[in-house]
């Protein structure tokens, strides 16, 4: 059995969890006015979904998570939102209409109500970004998060999946899934719900911040202006007074808009989020711990990147809560790793299909020669054995180039090694 990696502990005083991305914890704006910090954001309003059918219309309707609202819908919008509801529930048969709230929902509550909706797990939408809030949990103890890796095959390393456990002693029989959270930054949080409307984004907690630089004229640069070196490949200052630390972020700045440098900057106030991603560096596990109205959260790199992720519980026989299931690495994010890697290869295609105008009606995934390789040739299916031959009839094309000039190519894109697909009626079929 795969050992398992512990990452931390949290406690969960409310019962309730939230899973969420911590680099996007700034738009969830807890029990407060839900609108966006973004100043560029325009308003949104809510609509509850009412009337006998209301539940059921809005299922069928399909637009969010919880059946009985839409949540962050533009205020321009809502009139008309409201309309193709109506329209749609009239052709279904519903007895239900959508109306406006006068008062916008608080995340808090919307998490209450997803847990509520989803008998006892739901997508939570703040901002129109998409968390999970889990009940149930035991609010007298700590609870271990830990994470097991992949062992071989293709992506070794990375977190097959991170879990919260409930009870290490019970036998799971069933299990309901989420999907799930959205990613932007490649780290999640589990918090818990009461506690995460103590967590601040950039509001330094001690008045103090970080400014650091990196790239390949940033050694030439930190000469320049008096930056320190931070670790082999990063330059700045580090807990420096905020009003201090504009002035020398300016002076990099400009000087790398004024002379094109080839750098990339962070400012990092020692907020939260700062708190919690300097643990993720040092540390080998890419996890750390905060504390927030004291009780602890935990954050860690997931090891995918970004994306949205399936939250599972596992429930013993009488229904109790055994674990909560990140499942970072299932089948659906590997294949997307698999295509992400593949968009970056090349593949070999006929010169028919580039010069001739012929479109690739075959297409084959051949063992790859090379790491650029990808193993896909594609042909027109007009050359002769005497072309075929000549390897000067063939060029390299980027895969990413070959999706966007035959877009049927990317439903296939990650088949294993020995397909053949033949072009019909604009699909690719087995061949």
């Amino acid at each position: 059995m795969t050992e398992l990696v512990t990452l931390g502990q949290i406690d969960v005083p409310s019962g309730i969890l939230l899973i969420l991305d911590p680099g996007l914890a700034r738009f969830w704006r807890h029990d407060g006015d839900p609108r966006s910090p973004r100043p560029r954001d325009g308003e949104d309003v809510d609509l509850a979904i009412a009337g006998p059918d209301a539940v059921a219309a809005g299922r069928a309707y399909n637009r969010q998570f919880d059946p009985r609202y839409l949540f962050d819908v533009a205020v321009d919008r809502a009139e008309a939102m409201g309309g193709h509801f109506a329209a749609f529930a009239a052709e279904r048969g519903f007895d239900a209409h959508a109306r406006r709230l006068e008062e916008r929902v608080p995340h808090t509550r919307r998490a209450r109500l997803a847990v509520e909706a989803g008998g006892g797990a739901g997508v939570v939408v703040y901002n129109r970004l998409w968390a999970v809030a889990v009940g149930g949990l035991p609010a007298d103890r700590p609870l271990p998060v830990v994470a097991e890796a992949m062992e071989g095959g293709e992506f070794p390393g990375r977190w097959r999946s991170i879990d919260v456990i409930v009870d290490p002693d019970a036998e799971t029989v069933d299990s309901h899934a989420v999907q799930g959270v959205m990613v932007d930054h490649g780290q999640l949080m589990c918090a818990d719900l009461g506690a995460l409307g103590e967590f601040r984004m950039w509001e330094s907690l001690d008045g103090r911040a970080d400014f650091v630089f990196w790239g390949a004229d940033a050694a030439e640069l930190a000469a320049r202006v008096g930056a320190t070196r931070l670790t082999d490949r990063e330059f700045g200052w580090t807990d420096v007074i905020e009003e201090e630390i504009g002035a020398h972020a300016e002076r990099v700045q400009e000087a790398a808009r004024r002379e094109g440098l080839k750098i990339g900057v962070d400012f990092r106030p020692h907020d939260n989020l700062e708190r919690l991603n300097a643990q993720i560096r040092a540390n080998d596990t890419r996890a750390g711990t905060l504390s927030l109205a004291g009780a602890r959260a935990c954050g860690f790199d997931n090891r995918w990147g970004d994306g949205v992720f399936t939250i599972v519980r596992d429930l013993d026989a009488q229904g109790r809560l055994v674990r909560i299931r990140l499942d970072v690495g299932n089948e659906e994010t590997q294949r997307r790793m698999r295509r992400v890697r593949l968009m970056g290869c090349e593949a070999i295609v006929s010169n028919l299909v580039l010069d001739g105008g012929h479109p690739p009606r075959f297409i084959e995934r051949m063992e790859p020669i090379g790491p650029d390789d990808s193993g896909w040739g594609l042909l027109s299916g007009a050359e002769s054995e005497e072309f075929m031959a000549d390897g000067t009839n063939f060029g390299i094309v980027g895969v990413r180039d070959l999706v966007t000039r035959y877009p049927a190519f990317e439903e296939v894109l990650d088949a294993p090694i020995g397909s053949l697909f033949r072009l019909r009626e604009e699909v690719y079929v087995p061949d």
